[in-house]
């Protein structure tokens, strides 16, 4: 492993027993490379404890690149020792886990040390397409979800007629509790159109049908026998994590808990009701892998520098383009081939905003891992930004710092003006024409917010083959510091490339 300031990091981890990695923005800022180099070199257990197969993750097996949803990305220092768990938080699709373990199986890769919570939330095929038929209805209000069944999961865990993964071991208990989940679902669904219904039953992710039964929706026995299949598959690896967590790992051994989604995306604290159904902040975080919040020693949180990216719906202030930016990224069939034939020009300089925003997009590759479907795009929001290390904490890491290289001008928003109407909240009453400095995460507030930016010259030079912070562009320096003193963030680490080694620890 070579790392530019290994030394430096470990010194400052030094003495530090649980580290966990957040997101302090919309997601997708590229948490999988920094628990790939955090496994390697310091973490012996790497745990998921929130989210599901709506997290994606990049990691390279010999290599090529595949997508990762469910196993954590320590995954590939297995054969070293190092344990990987998926924590009882976590939205366990067995459909999901046997497919990624597959893909390991084929490339050669181990994973004798992964363990997956006995009570972790157990996803069945009426949650996805719960989910994608809610999405599928425009009178329903669509958040932009990723149709992973996620939400209708969490539902049922909070309703109390959920089920969990110790249930694939034990097929009577397993037949009964679905049958009861069943029941609530058909009622639901019998709301909706039936051809809808049956349509989205015949994708991939719901076996091409066999779940389905022209009178009763679902097919009982398919499922049962399918689901007991994967209980085989996986039983070796069902274990009670939170008693391991406890008794052997807490304060005894080097946790990295590996965040999913991010700050802004969560139920308690994001941009309700435009957020994802877990709450992936360290409290949650630490909650959905079975371990206390006050067993962090240490939180490194990841922020896109000097943009940002939103998937789905829901107000985005300084997005590039704006409303015209969120409809495209929308649009049914948009993707990254057709975006690159219908914008061929689009970069980080051009003059439309819309334009900018695909070009920002295509030099960051700023598309769904799986979906491929466009991520929107937006300048950095300090506003955001100080109101999400205010619930986690300044130290971070900035990544993608290569991406802006070659953009003449980079424009930080530094302030809100208030453009709405007037708006009660709580003891506060806000006027057209207020400034606002820290975000309030109040969906019917953002979308009134208008950025105020401060702009800066772009570095206008390529950052590669850098090996410490005076190796950089004294103008990217100056965003660098201009950023971490108005946002209150301590900046560890920096993130100039894709690649492990294009790494600089401050």
């Amino acid at each position: 492993m070579s790392i530019n300031g290994q030394g430096q990091l470990l010194h400052w981890l030094r003495g530090v027993k649980t580290l966990a990695l957040t997101c302090r923005q919309w997601g997708d800022t590229g948490k999988g490379k920094f628990v790939d180099v955090l496994a390697e070199i310091w973490a012996d257990v790497i745990f998921r404890g929130t989210g599901g197969g709506n997290a994606g993750h990049t990691i390279v097996i010999n290599g090529k690149k595949y997508i990762f949803h469910l196993i954590p990305s320590g995954i590939l220092h297995d054969s070293f020792g190092k344990i990987n768990g998926i924590g009882r938080g976590v939205a366990a699709d067995p459909y999901i886990l046997c497919e990624e373990l597959g893909i390991l199986d084929r490339e050669g890769m181990t994973y004798n040390n992964l363990m997956i919570a006995l009570n972790a939330k157990l996803v069945l095929p009426c949650h996805l397409v719960e989910d994608r038929v809610r999405e599928s209805n425009s009178d329903s209000g669509k958040i932009g979800t990723t149709g992973r069944g996620i939400g209708p999961l969490y539902k049922d865990h909070v309703g109390r007629i959920g089920l969990v993964v110790n249930d694939l071991l034990n097929k009577d208990i397993f037949v009964v509790k679905l049958r009861r989940n069943l029941k609530e679902k058909v009622r639901t669904l019998r709301t909706y159109d039936s051809e809808v219904v049956r349509k989205i039953m015949q994708h991939d992710h719901l076996e091409k049908g066999a779940y389905y039964n022209a009178k009763d929706i679902f097919n009982e026995d398919a499922i049962v026998e399918k689901y007991m299949a994967y209980g085989k598959r996986l039983r070796d690896m069902i274990q009670d994590t939170d008693a391991f967590l406890k008794n052997k790992v807490v304060g005894r051994m080097k946790l990295l808990l590996e965040g999913a989604q991010g700050d802004l995306l969560s139920v308690d604290e994001g941009t309700y009701p435009y957020v994802t159904s877990s709450d992936p902040t360290v409290p949650g975080l630490a909650r959905g892998a079975g371990i206390s919040e006050k067993a962090v020693d240490r939180v490194l949180g990841i922020v896109k520098a000097f943009y940002m990216t939103r998937v789905g719906s829901g107000p985005f202030p300084t997005e590039f383009g704006g409303r015209k930016s969120e409809d495209w990224c929308a649009t049914e069939g948009v993707d990254k081939a057709r975006e690159a034939a219908l914008y061929p020009d689009a970069d980080v300089n051009s003059r439309s905003p819309l334009a900018q925003g695909i070009g920002v997009r295509k030099a960051g590759d700023e598309y769904g891992a799986t979906t491929s479907r466009p991520r929107r795009t937006g300048w950095l929001d300090l506003q955001l930004l100080r109101y999400a290390i205010g619930k986690s904490g300044p130290h971070v890491i900035f990544t993608k710092l290569d991406v802006l290289n070659m953009c003449r001008t980079i424009k930080i928003c530094e302030s809100y003006e208030y453009a709405g109407p007037k708006y009660r909240h709580g003891q506060k009453t806000l006027l057209p024409g207020d400034i606002l400095n820290v975000a309030i995460p109040d969906s019917h507030v953002l979308q009134y917010c208008r950025p105020i930016y401060k702009c800066f010259p772009g570095w206008e030079c390529d950052t590669a083959g850098a090996t410490s912070v005076s190796d950089l562009p004294s103008k990217l320096r100056r965003i660098i510091d201009f950023v971490s003193k108005s946002a209150g963030v301590d900046p560890r680490i920096l993130s100039i490339g894709a690649d492990r080694n294009e790494t600089i620890f401050v």
